[in-house]
C-alpha cells in the first residue's frame, strides 16, 4: 500500500515544476529526444511550457494538493545541480528530460537535459562532483562523461537519435496531445531496470513485460476529475504467448462492494503470483509465493498432473480481491465453476497433496477441516487457506470472511461511484487486465494497521487523501497493447 502511495506522490511531484500560461493546445515540444541515443533504455520527458493547455491543466491539478508549494521547492532542489550552476527554478525553457542509456558492462548511464530557452553553446564542458555539464543548443546537459559524449556526438550528426527511431515515433505519435509527461522504455529497459526490482517497480515491469515486447511509450495527462496515464506497447506479433490473455470481464459483478482492491485477469500465471508478491500488503504478499510453491511442488510430485488439475480451476477469468479486515486484509480469488460438482471433486482430490506441499517442513502434515460450508487449512502459523464452491463460483480465500462475503454479496463493487469514476461503464469489451483500488479506503485501512506510525506517510497524508480511487484497464490485438490508468482526484 505504501508503494502504491509512492506512485501517486511521484505522479503529483512530476507536475510541480510547471508554470502556468495562456493555454494554447498542441503536443509538447520534444527537442530533447534529438540528443538521446536511439537505443536508450528509458526516456522520461516533462513539458514545462506554460503556454500549453496541457501544462496549464496539470498545474491546476497540482495546486489542488495542500503540499504543492513545499513539494515544488523540494523537487527543484533535488533535480537541480547547483554545483554545476544549474538551477531549475531559473529555467525558462519548454522541457526537461531524463534518459538512462547503456553504459556497457551491464550498467546504465544517465542524461539530464534542461531546456533553458537560451543558447547555451558557449557553456564549456566542466566537471562538478561525479558528473559533467555542457551546453548543447538551448540545453544544459548533465551526465557521466560517456553519456555526455553520446549527446555531443548526436548534436554533431554522429549516431542515431531517439527522435529518428521509427518505433519511438510510431508509438509516441499516438499519445494524447494534451499530455504533460511522456516517455519511452525499451524491452531491454523493462527487463534490465524494472522487472528485476521488487515492490511497485517490479509490478510495473511485470505488467509491461510481454513476449515479443519491442518498446512502450507512455504519457500522463491532466483530465477532468484526475490524471490519466496511458501506455502503448509495441509487440512483434510473432510470439504465441502473452503475459496476460484477453477475456470479457464478468466477475467484477461478483466482487463485494466494500472491496479495497480488485484485479481481473484471465487465468493464474507466474505473472499473477509475482503481482501478489509485489503488493506490499502482509498476508496478501505472502500468498503469491504460497501459490507458486504449490504449483512447483505439485508438479514435482505428480509429473505435472496435479498442478495441471489445480490450474485448470483458474484457467478462465479470475478476480483477485482485497477486502478490509484488521489486523490484516482478506485476499480472495474468485473463478467461474462451469461444472460445480466436478470442481468440488477436483478440489477434494487435491486436498491431501496440497496439505503436504503447503505444510511446514519437519512438522506434522496439516489437515483440512469443514467449517461453515467451506474447507479450511492452516499450513503454517498465521496463514489460513479456505475454499468453497458458491453457486457457479469457486472462491479461494485467506479467511472464512472472504467466503461469506462472496456468498452473501451485500452490494457489488461495479455499482459503486468510486468504481464507475475510475473504470467507467464499459461491460462486454475484451481486456487483458482490470485493476481497481479504492485508494481512500486503502489509506483508512492502513491507518488502522499502523500506517500512522510512518513519518513519511504523515508528511504526505493531506496530499494522499486528495486521491479517491485508481482504475486501470489493458487490451491487446497481438501487435499493439494499450493500458490506461486513471487517478481520480475529486
Amino acid at each position: 500500500m505504501v508503494l502504491a502511495a509512492a506512485l501517486v506522490v511521484l505522479v503529483v511531484l512530476l507536475v510541480l515544476l510547471l508554470r502556468g500560461g495562456a493555454g494554447t493546445s498542441g503536443p509538447p515540444a520534444d527537442a530533447a529526444a534529438r540528443l538521446v541515443p536511439a537505443d536508450a533504455l528509458v526516456y522520461v520527458h516533462l513539458s514545462t511550457d506554460g503556454d500549453r493547455k496541457g501544462t496549464k491543466d496539470a498545474l491546476r491539478m497540482a495546486r489542488a494538493f495542500p503540499g504543492y508549494g513545499a513539494a515544488q521547492k523540494r523537487l527543484v532542489g533535488l533535480l537541480s545541480a547547483p554545483q554545476c550552476g544549474v538551477r531549475l527554478d531559473a529555467v525558462q525553457g519548454k522541457e526537461i528530460a531524463l534518459a538512462l542509456v547503456d553504459a556497457g558492462g551491464g550498467s546504465a548511464g544517465s542524461l539530464v537535459l534542461v531546456d533553458t530557452g537560451k543558447d547555451q553553446s558557449k557553456t564549456a564542458l566542466r566537471t562538478c562532483g561525479t558528473v559533467q555539464v555542457v551546453g548543447i543548443g538551448t540545453f544544459l546537459v548533465i551526465g557521466q562523461p560517456q553519456s555526455l559524449s553520446l549527446a555531443q556526438g548526436l548534436a554533431q550528426g554522429r549516431g542515431r537519435s531517439l527522435a529518428t527511431d521509427a518505433l519511438y515515433r510510431q508509438e509516441s505519435t499516438g499519445l494524447e496531445a494534451g499530455r504533460v509527461l511522456d516517455g519511452w522504455v525499451t524491452a531491454a529497459g523493462v527487463r534490465r531496470l524494472l522487472a528485476p526490482q521488487g515492490g511497485l517497480l517490479g509490478a510495473a515491469g511485470t505488467l509491461l513485460d510481454q513476449p515479443g515486447l519491442r518498446g512502450s511509450a507512455f504519457a500522463v495527462t491532466a483530465v477532468k476529475g484526475g490524471a490519466r496515464l496511458t501506455v502503448r506497447s509495441l509487440l512483434d506479433g510473432r510470439s504465441s504467448g502473452r503475459t496476460f490473455k484477453a477475456f470479457t470481464p464478468s466477475l467484477g459483478r461478483e466482487v463485494p462492494g466494500d472491496a479495497v482492491a480488485y484485479l481481473g485477469l484471465s487465468g493464474l500465471s507466474a505473472a499473477t503470483t509475482r503481482l501478489l508478491s509485489a503488493s506490499g500488503v502482509g498476508s496478501v504478499g505472502a500468498f503469491g509465493p504460497l501459490l507458486a510453491r504449490a504449483r512447483t511442488e505439485l508438479s514435482k510430485q505428480s509429473g505435472g498432473r496435479l498442478d495441471g488439475d489445480l490450474l485448470s480451476l483458474f484457467r478462465q477469468e479470475v478476480a483477485v480481491t482485497i477486502t478490509p479486515a484488521v489486523p490484516a486484509p482478506t485476499l480472495s480469488l474468485i473463478a467461474r465453476a462451469k461444472d460445480p460438482a466436478a470442481t468440488a471433486g477436483t478440489l477434494r482430490r487435491l486436498q491431501a497433496p496440497l496439505a503436504r506441499v503447503l505444510g511446514t517442513p519437519g512438522q506434522p502434515v496439516p489437515t483440512w477441516k469443514a467449517v461453515g460450508g467451506a474447507f479450511q487449512l492452516n499450513p503454517a502459523p498465521g496463514i489460513e487457506l479456505d475454499y468453497a464452491v458458491v453457486g457457479d463460483k469457486l472462491v479461494l480465500s485467506t479467511k472464512l470472511a472472504g467466503i461469506d462475503a462472496a456468498r452473501k454479496l451485500q452490494g457489488r463493487l461495479t455499482d459503486s461511484a468510486a468504481y464507475k469514476a475510475a473504470l467507467g461503464e464499459k461491460p462486454g469489451k475484451p481486456v487483458t487486465s482490470l485493476v481497481f483500488l479504492d485508494f481512500s479506503q486503502l489509506l483508512r485501512l492502513g491507518e488502522q494497521t499502523g500506517l500512522n506510525d510512518s513519518q513519511t506517510y504523515l508528511a504526505a497524508k493531506d496530499d494522499l487523501q486528495r486521491v479517491r480511487a485508481i482504475g486501470a484497464r489493458s487490451s491487446s490485438d497481438g501487435t499493439q497493447s494499450t493500458a490506461e490508468l486513471l487517478i481520480t482526484i475529486p
